[in-house]
């Protein structure tokens, strides 16, 4: 984890020098007509609320559930304008995810003309560093206060740690009204989440639409944003190990069934504000006053 910290540390570095680079270059001079502009570059902070669902495609198309939930993210932004219109983006965030997936498994084989009916269920929480870089197009007037925008964003994902929790219940009487949990005699299990259930890293693609405010503070001025994107993982989140059936506490009737539930694509949505501080300075009069912005 703290080698995945320390990765994420050195890109966010890399992230704001170019952007401290333009923030040094000579001032502008009062006079000039140009001197009221927007900023080239704006830094942001960003936080919010992310939900995560895992997908399944494939397999046996065995019915699953999988409840609601919410979990924190926030991160740090540099972004570059082209123009009034678009820009390109490197955003890098924490997200605290959670996810549950249930199922049952009916008329499962356990000995020689015996079968059982289960109840199965796994949940993850676990922590994850997301990179993404967004290329915004920003609608309506470009002098106008209030702007929506559309991005899209490839992701590169790195979960940190986590735990996974599985259970497994035989269902008795299944499809009866006499139908119940064997809860007392329920199997039951928490292991850490390594390369044995779930891949090391991942990749995907992210929509979003949003809002643009722009607050004058005097000379300088704050833009905010609020924004509302969808994620969706493009490589199968099941560990090689886990679709061979060889992971570690993958045993008899199981605790995940790759075989089942075929492949597995990690998704979430993400609601977030973000605070921009656009990076420009210009010269007051003959006095050269660092940190004076248009």
């Amino acid at each position: 984890m703290k080698k995945s910290i320390a990765i994420l540390s050195l890109i966010l570095v890399m992230m704001g020098t170019d952007a401290m680079a333009q923030f040094r270059k000579p001032l502008q001079s009062a006079t000039n007509k140009n001197g009221y502009s927007e900023a080239r570059y704006n830094i942001g902070i960003t936080g919010g609320l992310t939900s995560t669902y895992w997908a399944h495609f494939g397999g046996t198309k065995t019915p699953y559930q999988a409840p609601f939930n919410f979990g924190l993210t926030g991160g740090l932004i540099v972004e570059r304008m082209f123009n009034a219109n678009s820009s390109l983006s490197i955003e890098g965030y924490f997200a605290m995810r959670n996810t549950e997936v249930h199922y049952d498994v009916i008329n499962f084989p356990v000995a020689l003309n015996v079968n059982k009916d289960y109840y199965r269920q796994y949940n993850a929480d676990y922590q994850e560093v997301n990179v993404q870089i967004p290329l915004t197009y920003y609608l309506g007037q470009s002098n106008s206060k209030l702007r929506p925008y559309i991005y899209v964003a490839p992701r590169f994902s790195l979960p940190l740690s986590g735990k996974m929790a599985y259970k497994k219940v035989e269902i008795l009487n299944y499809g009866t009204d006499e139908q119940q949990y064997d809860e007392d005699h329920a199997t039951m299990d928490t292991v850490s989440m390594s390369g044995q259930n779930g891949r090391l890293w991942n990749a995907g693609l992210v929509l979003g639409v949003g809002l643009r405010y722009k607050i004058n503070i005097g000379n300088y001025y704050l833009l905010t944003k609020l924004d509302l994107s969808g994620h969706a993982a493009v490589i199968n989140s099941f560990s090689p190990d886990e679709i061979s059936g060889e992971a570690e506490h993958v045993i008899g009737a199981g605790y995940i069934d790759p075989y089942l539930l075929g492949m597995r694509f990690n998704t979430d949505a993400t609601l977030k504000l973000t605070i921009m501080f656009p990076l420009k300075k210009q010269l007051k009069g003959a006095c050269m006053k660092w940190g004076e912005y248009d």
